[in-house]
Parts: structure tokens; sequence; C-alpha cells
């Protein structure tokens, strides 16, 4: 092929890219909660929300084979989601939960769920001083999906990383969903494909710096049309289906009471047997009244 009309190929296919972008972009901020009763957006506080929410990671999960066996409790949750830190946000039709996602902050003692496969580009991100969070347990049941309830969701959690004085956020995403997280929230290449053993299925790191966000968002966005401007989105943060605690300062989080973690951890006790000793002694330092009382 002569150089020019390669040359032309690849504008032409640049611009058809930037198009087909552009269209995907616009379509992520179109209203579509109308047909919603009472949408909200929180963090699960409630016994009843954890429940919800683990269920729907559950079902999710479980349906596209990421979980390979059946539990008997039908909810999915680990050390984790259990850690006074840690934000299971929640977007709700009225009383019920219709998608999820966690939000985990860094620790000493417990790391990162992506330490399993990730820990030595965590580690250089750690040397550095840098506050480090992931996101995890992103289900939303297919049924919900035409909402676009995870730009809802990734609003919330990335204003409250915002207000945790995060400097990184993490997450590990299959290889097919790559595109999506680069192209829409401008996630960057943080680790190679490896094989997560825990969804029986490839994962890549993806990260975000938030000390540039700010600076890339308007970049891709600040200049766009209306209806593509994902940035005037993320940064109008008083929106009225966000619960009042996302605007505010953050202070840390309570623990959850003894009774509902005695209540989660009979349905999966496994979760303490694969903690370090120095783990273990931690966790039950934070939930003494649950343990010791």
């Amino acid at each position: 092929m002569p150089q020019k009309e390669k040359g032309e190929n690849n504008l032409q296919n640049g611009v058809e890219r930037r198009r087909t972008l552009r269209i995907r972009r616009s379509s992520l901020i179109d209203s579509k909660l109308d047909g919603l009763e009472k949408p909200s957006i929180k963090i699960a506080e409630t016994k009843e929300e954890l429940e919800q929410a683990f269920r729907t990671v559950y079902s999710v999960y479980r349906g596209t084979n990421y979980i390979a066996e059946d539990h008997p409790s039908e909810m999915s949750f680990n050390v984790f989601s259990l850690l006074p830190s840690t934000c299971a946000f929640i977007f709700k039709e009225y009383l019920t939960v219709i998608s999820t996602m966690s939000f985990y902050i860094d620790s000493d003692v417990f790391g990162l769920p992506m330490d399993e496969l990730y820990k030595d580009e965590i580690d250089a991100l750690r040397a550095q001083g840098r506050k480090v969070a992931e996101i995890g347990a992103l289900a939303t049941p297919r049924r919900r999906r035409w909402s676009n309830l995870v730009v809802y969701l990734s609003k919330a959690l990335f204003n409250y990383a915002h207000l945790t004085g995060v400097d990184d956020m993490c997450i590990m995403v299959n290889p097919k969903h790559v595109r999506f997280y680069k192209d829409i929230f401008l996630f960057e290449d943080f680790g190679e494909e490896r094989w997560y053993k825990g969804v029986n299925a490839p994962a890549v790191a993806l990260r975000i710096s938030f000390r540039d966000y700010n600076e890339a968002m308007f970049e891709a966005y600040g200049q766009s049309d209306f209806d593509t401007n994902l940035y005037g989105f993320f940064t109008r943060v008083n929106n009225s289906i966000l619960a009042p605690h996302l605007l505010q300062p953050v202070e840390r989080n309570k623990p959850l009471s003894p009774e509902n973690l005695r209540y989660f951890l009979s349905l999966r006790p496994e979760i303490l047997d694969g903690l370090t000793a120095e783990q273990l002694d931690q966790f039950k330092l934070l939930y003494h009244e649950a343990f010791y009382a």
C-alpha cells in the first residue's frame, strides 16, 4: 500500500475512533434514571444493605463463572469487605440495592486485594509515600446495565476518594473491559495481564493518579460539547441522588457492630483461616467486643 494511502487510512481510522468514543461517552451521561423509583447512592451501613450488596456481587460473579462453585450463603465478601476503612458503595432503587462497588484503603497490615497479583507495582507507589486505594467487587445485574449505574457510582466513589486524600486509585479488570476504563475514566496501564485465580479469569491492573486527574479530565473533556462533558459531570459534586455524607469531609468509618460481624463471619468462617497471625491479631483488635465481650 502506498505511504500516502496508508496515512490517509490511519487518519480516517483515527477520526472514526474519536467519533465512536464521543458517542460512547455521550451515552454514558444520558439521563436514564427516570424509570427508577427513588434512586439514591450511599455507603452501605446496615446489615440489610451489606447483605444485598454481597448478594449482588455473588449473583453477578456466579453468573459469569467468576465464582466457580455455589456457596450456601449466596454472598460474596472477604476480610477486606469487613474492615472499618472499606466502603461498599451502593446504588439503590428505593430500598433495593441494584448495583455496588467497593472502595478499599491500603493499610500496613492488610494491604490491598491487588497485592495477590500486583504487590511489586503497589509497593512501588507505597515507597513514594503515596496513599493508595483500590476499586473492587463491582457488580450490576445485566438487566440494570442500560442505566449506566457504574458511572454514577464511580462519581460518588471518586468524590469520596478525593475527600480521603487518595493519591492513586487502582483496579483489576478483565482484559475485555480495559478499553472502557481507559477511554471513559482515563485509567492508565499499571500491570501486565496475569491470571487471577480468585475469579478464574485473566486480569489487567489499571491506575489513576488523582494528583493529576482533574487536569487529565479537563484535557479530555473540558472543551467537549456538553453531552460528552464527563469533566463537568464528575466535578459537579452536588447531585441530588448522592447521600449527604458523600459530600462531607471524611472521618474514620465505624466498624461493624459486634452482632453484625459475628453474623457475617458465621456465614463465611473460612475468612479468618486465611489471615496471617498479624492480620488476625489486628482484626481482633479492631473488633475487640465481637471476639472478647
